[in-house]
C-alpha cells in the first residue's frame, strides 16, 4: 500500500514537473520573442526541475517495467533463460543502484560540505539537485529488490 502510494506520488511529482518547465519556457519564449524581455530565472529553473523529473522518471521507468528494450534474440529464448536472463538484469540494475547511491552520496557531500551554488541569478546550493542521485540510488535499489524478490518468489510459485 505505502510501496504503491510512493510510485504514484513519484509519477504525479513527474508530471507536474514536465508541466512545469513545459509552461516556464513557453513563458520565457513568449517574454523575449513577443516582448522583448527575456527572463533570468527560468532557463535556471527549468535546469533544475529536469535534473528531478529525469531523476523520478528512471525510477517510474524501473517500477513499470517501460525502459526501452530490444528484445530480438531474448524473445527467441525459451521461458527459463528469458527468467535467468532477467535476474542477471535485475542483479547489474542492483549494483547500478549501489554505485548510483554511494557515489551520488559523495558528490552530493561535497557539494553540500563546501558550500557550493549554482551560477546564476537563483544562487541555488548544488546540494538541491545533487541529493537527487543518492535519492534515486536508494529507491532504484528498493525497487529492484522488491522485483528480485517477486521474481524468486514467482519462480518457486510456479
Amino acid at each position: 500500500m505505502i510501496y504503491r502510494a510512493c510510485v504514484k506520488i513519484m509519477e504525479v511529482i513527474s508530471m507536474v514537473a514536465i508541466l512545469l518547465i513545459l509552461v516556464f519556457t513557453l513563458y520565457e519564449v513568449v517574454a523575449r520573442e513577443i516582448f522583448g524581455k527575456p527572463t533570468i530565472w527560468t532557463n535556471e529553473l527549468t535546469s533544475y526541475m529536469l535534473v528531478w523529473f529525469g531523476m523520478l522518471s528512471i525510477l517510474y521507468a524501473q517500477e513499470k517495467n517501460a525502459h526501452v528494450s530490444v528484445n530480438l534474440i531474448y524473445s527467441k529464448l525459451s521461458v527459463r533463460t528469458q527468467q535467468a536472463l532477467d535476474l542477471v538484469n535485475m542483479f547489474m540494475t542492483l549494483i547500478f543502484a549501489v554505485f548510483i547511491c554511494v557515489y551520488g552520496y559523495k558528490y552530493w557531500w561535497l557539494g553540500y560540505s563546501r558550500g557550493w551554488r549554482h551560477f546564476g541569478i537563483l544562487d541555488i546550493p548544488m546540494s538541491y539537485t545533487r541529493i537527487a542521485m543518492p535519492i534515486a540510488g536508494a529507491l532504484l535499489f528498493l525497487i529492484v529488490s522488491k522485483s528480485i524478490y517477486e521474481k524468486i518468489f514467482e519462480k518457486k510459485e510456479g
